[in-house]
């Protein structure tokens, strides 16, 4: 709210020095010339946000409406998680998924964190009953259902960061370390990794349930050290097995049909397919 009026209180007041400024008519002086420039500046800079930020507002148009309208109040199933794209010799390491017989980028849901309870209460949201684990429905995890009304405050407190995992090392942990996928875990005591870019679905029927559903991934590129790209070679040379692949672009871009084989080879998962395009598609 300050923001606003501060910036507001800056558009008028390049306004008011135009309005002077012609009023005193004399632009041919230096000092008058240099208000004119400053004036300019003031004013179009925030018209340009404004500009930038209305175009970004109208790509999320049809969202808001079906949200605000068609599904106001109907439940819609949302789902924030993150992959990692992790590379060795031009392919992605791919590993199964826990809950369905396919493979996909290393990642996984996030969770929360103690205080998001009242953002919860407030906006009406549910667990998601779609997966459960060995200790029943996964809780904390950033899957659950909400009335359409809410989904457009809930995406805003995502990427607000607060009281939620703000760090991707958990699922890495859990699905390469904990499984001993990679046996040398010093060398993975620590990682770097990069953001690449978030991939949303719009909002469409979910697979398998009553509802609607919007999926966002947040893509993140492993970036390994000398010591980390060796173990991961070696990893390589392993070959598949059944719980971790290496697929190509093209693999991934068919889901594990090999155009080439003329055969399928596995089933690779659609998330996938949209982390390395970096974009969604239905294709």
């Amino acid at each position: 709210m300050r923001k606003n009026i501060a910036e507001a209180l800056i558009f008028l007041s390049g306004i008011a020095l135009i309005a002077y400024i012609l009023i005193y008519k004399d632009t041919t002086q230096p000092f008058p010339a240099l208000l004119i420039a400053i004036a300019v500046n003031i004013i179009t800079t925030p018209l340009y946000v404004g500009i930038v930020e209305g175009i970004y507002s109208i790509r999320k148009l049809p969202l808001i409406f079906k949200t605000q309208v068609w599904y106001r109040k109907k439940d819609v199933r949302l789902s924030i998680s993150y992959l990692f794209r992790i590379k060795s010799n031009g392919k992605y390491l791919l590993v199964k998924n826990r809950k369905g017989n396919y493979y996909q980028l290393v990642g996984g849901a996030y969770k929360t964190l103690p205080g998001a309870e009242k953002v919860f209460k407030e906006n009406s949201i549910k667990p998601d009953k779609r997966f459960e684990t060995e200790h029943g429905i996964a809780k904390n995890d950033l899957r659950f259902r909400l009335p359409g009304r809410n989904v457009m405050k809930i995406i805003r407190w995502f990427n607000s960061r607060e009281d939620r995992e703000i760090s991707q090392w958990r699922e890495f942990c859990e699905e390469l370390l904990t499984t001993n996928i990679i046996t040398d875990k010093h060398s993975f005591r620590y990682i770097d990794y990069k953001y690449v870019t978030t991939v949303q679905t719009p909002i469409q029927k979910a697979k398998n349930l009553s509802c609607q559903e919007i999926l966002i991934y947040e893509i993140f590129d492993l970036i390994p050290n000398d010591e980390q790209i060796k173990v991961l070679d070696e990893l390589y040379q392993n070959g598949d097995t059944d719980r971790v692949k290496w697929a190509d672009e093209t693999l991934i871009n068919s889901l594990g049909f090999d155009e080439r084989k003329k055969e399928m080879e596995y089933e690779i998962g659609a998330h996938t397919k949209w982390a390395v395009n970096e974009k969604y598609s239905t294709e």
